[in-house]
């Protein structure tokens, strides 16, 4: 995936149109992606031995008309949660860029897409047997 998320707005774009019956099986794809690059990223953030920093790794998700996001990151108001900036560090702190969050990101990228695919069968399924 590129850095610019592009595929991912297209990804939302895409889900704009599915019905709102289906946001219980979205908002459930969601969450457990989030929950799992929530982990992903406090065991990469591990490497940089402050263990605040990882321990701040939190995920918010929050839901508009037709939206359902899920913002994924470090908890400011949490011990060491204002370290974010060894993601992208540049040597200047004594730290190499370490990109816990981008590799998590990463890593759960096929997984997610996998569970909106079964979040729209889930969806499709329950109004067939519905209707």
């Amino acid at each position: 995936m590129s850095d610019d998320f592009s595929e991912l707005l297209e990804l939302a774009a895409d889900m704009t149109g599915a019905p709102s019956s289906a946001n219980r099986f979205i908002d459930k794809a969601v969450r457990y992606t989030s929950v799992e690059i929530k982990r992903d990223w406090q065991q990469g953030a591990e490497r940089t031995g402050l263990s605040g920093y990882a321990a701040s790794i939190d995920f918010d998700v929050r839901y508009a008309e037709n939206e359902i996001t899920s913002e994924i990151g470090p908890n400011l108001s949490r011990n060491q949660g204002s370290f974010g900036f060894v993601e992208d560090a540049n040597g200047g702190v004594r730290s190499a860029p370490q990109h816990a969050g981008r590799d998590a990101l990463e890593a759960n990228e096929e997984d997610f897409y996998r569970g909106l695919e079964i979040a729209v069968f889930d969806a499709t399924a329950d109004a067939i047997e519905k209707g």
